[in-house]
């Protein structure tokens, strides 16, 4: 079990099942001890709250209310959905393909597509499932902007879990992950109460992989804390340059 999760949807994102009252309240009662909020943005029909953003703060006592979205790749010169103006108000901010690609007027090479908004959107803190062959991507190269751009790639329970991925993606994206030294996060990408925080799946994968703990940026709270805490000022810095 996790003790802090980067990755979960409430009813906001359409898919998710849970209001995030309910879902901060179950984290709670399970032992984590922070939980982020990541919605779809609006290409993937997420919805936008500016009071989730700009008002809303530990609304349950005892768990810490981790605010973010998971976004979307909208185009290939670099361009996602994510809403800088709530980025003053952000904590974790997640990005991965998905099927709002599908309606691109033509077939983009996604390494490049994914790479370039990356490096354009430096406050991007976690590249979410790139084991989802639905979309391939070159592992090396991704990994490697990653690795640059101090961003940590994740390690989905929820896509192993329900095998919504090839059985061999994962560990094969754990072995790139490893040789190049990059860091990781393990996410349980929760749609319901009971995938909360959950790391199952994963951690088997890990042990046999062998992959250094030190490299899992929240292996423990403290240490997921801190990952906030860094890349908030990634965040500071991007916004204090758009004032320029």
């Amino acid at each position: 079990m996790l003790e802090v999760d980067f990755h979960s949807h409430s009813l906001f994102s359409g898919c998710g099942l849970h209001t995030i009252i309910e879902m901060l309240t179950y984290a709670k009662s399970i032992g984590l001890k922070a939980l982020a909020i990541t919605d779809h943005g609006t290409a993937q029909n997420g919805h936008i709250s500016s009071p989730f953003f700009d008002r809303l703060v530990d609304p349950v006592d005892g768990i810490r209310l981790l605010k973010g979205q998971e976004c979307n790749v909208v185009n290939d010169q670099g361009g996602i959905d994510f809403p800088v103006r709530f980025l003053k108000f952000t904590d974790i901010v997640l990005l991965g393909l998905h099927p709002n690609l599908d309606d691109l007027p033509r077939k983009a090479d996604y390494t490049d597509m994914l790479i370039k908004a990356l490096r354009q959107n430096p406050y991007i803190d976690i590249i979410t499932h790139l084991n989802d062959t639905t979309y391939p991507v070159d592992f090396g190269r991704v990994i490697a902007a990653a690795k640059e751009l101090g961003m940590a790639v994740e390690f989905n329970n929820s896509k192993t879990l329900y095998a919504k991925v090839p059985s061999e993606a994962t560990p094969r994206l754990i072995d790139v992950c490893k040789q190049a030294g990059c860091r990781a996060a393990i996410n349980s990408d929760a749609h319901a109460l009971r995938e909360i925080g959950l790391d199952g799946a994963i951690r088997p994968l890990l042990d046999a992989a062998r992959f250094p703990p030190e490299l899992i940026v929240n292996d423990n709270a403290s240490r997921a804390l801190e990952f906030v805490e860094e890349r908030r000022a990634i965040k500071r810095a991007f916004l204090k340059n758009l004032k320029k």
